[in-house]
């Protein structure tokens, strides 16, 4: 899994562990059923905001699935496993889309009934944001060279539900790294050493909304040094030849502990009381612009450590915030 993270951080805590958060919410022939029901009827007079909210959170349900699905492969067996479940979701989004358009336009009657809604709204882009990020870093690594994943997202395209453009990164098979690039490409991993640590030590320096905001500037530098890092387009998913990836492995091993001790700062920095308040919204966009090409630059690598027990951990850290505000 990579993250290609553009939502703000916070947006992260939202649709993590969903599954877990939203339990099992209506089935789609029970949300028919309220559509079709005769007016003037107890099920007729239901109103929009509600069926809206039944609707939004089944689809939010089917995205996390979707979600967990396509972050846990690892290799061809888990991509032959997960293609057939895949499709099933792309086709239960589509229905749930069409019940979705088919909602009548009933005034809402409060503002917290708007509210509501705005919120699950903004929830099911940032899922679908995620959704797309998992497609993309799947493609980039040719599905694991699994047919039956590369039809299904083959299928999902001609849907509609991915960018042709995306999916076209799909590539059959690649050659080993040239053995200059490999080089290269162990010295780049090499550099990230120092920018890895700054973060770790900016983001253990966070322990409030004071230390957050002092923390800004330095996550900026953080961003633009990492994007000086970033890997070449050509080289950045290429494999290498048996002799260049066990001395990768070298290069790789100083920067795994420190990656997890990122990885641990940000769920710290989550359970923060009052982390979601206004205060803390600049460090959380640096952060997340930070964090972004962070996971860019280590490729492969920020898969194993930033993966689906991440976003667990950062929805356990939010409702930890949640209960200890009140």
């Amino acid at each position: 899994m990579a993250y290609n993270v553009r939502a703000h951080m916070k947006g992260l805590f939202y649709t993590a562990g969903l599954a877990l958060a939203l339990g099992a919410a209506p089935g789609v022939q029970a949300v028919e059923a309220v559509l079709e029901a005769e007016p003037g009827s107890p099920m007729g007079n239901a109103t929009a905001s509600a069926q809206a909210e039944t609707l939004g959170q089944e689809f939010l349900k089917t995205a996390s699935e979707m979600w967990f699905l396509l972050s846990g492969i690892r290799d061809t067996k888990d991509a032959d496993a997960a293609a057939p479940r895949f499709s099933e979701q792309v086709h239960k989004i589509f229905e749930l889309d069409e019940l979705m358009s088919r909602l009548p336009i009933v005034p809402l009657a409060d503002d917290l009934a708007v509210g509501m809604l705005e919120t699950l709204q903004v929830r099911i882009l940032e899922a679908m944001d995620d959704i797309n990020s998992e497609f993309v870093s799947l493609c980039r690594v040719n599905c694991y060279d699994s047919a039956l994943l590369r039809d299904a997202f083959r299928s999902a395209v001609k849907m509609g539900m991915f960018a042709e453009e995306d999916f076209a990164l799909v590539r059959i098979s690649s050659p080993p790294m040239a053995k200059a690039d490999a080089q290269q490409e162990m010295n780049r991993l090499q550099r990230l050493q120092e920018p890895d640590r700054v973060m770790l030590a900016v983001l253990a320096a966070v322990l409030d909304a004071d230390s957050a905001r002092q923390a800004v500037p330095a996550l900026v530098r953080l961003a633009e040094r990492l994007q000086v890092l970033l890997p070449p387009e050509h080289m950045a998913h290429n494999a290498y030849s048996d002799a260049d990836a066990r001395l990768m492995q070298d290069a790789i091993a100083p920067l795994q502990p420190l990656l997890w001790g990122i990885r641990n700062e940000i769920v710290r920095i989550a359970a923060l009381p009052g982390y979601e308040a206004e205060c803390y919204d600049a460090f959380s966009d640096t952060l997340d612009i930070a964090f972004q090409y962070l996971c860019e630059a280590h490729c492969g690598l920020s898969d194993s450590v930033f993966d689906a027990s991440f976003r667990t951990d950062l929805d356990e850290a939010l409702q930890q915030n949640v209960t200890s505000s009140h």
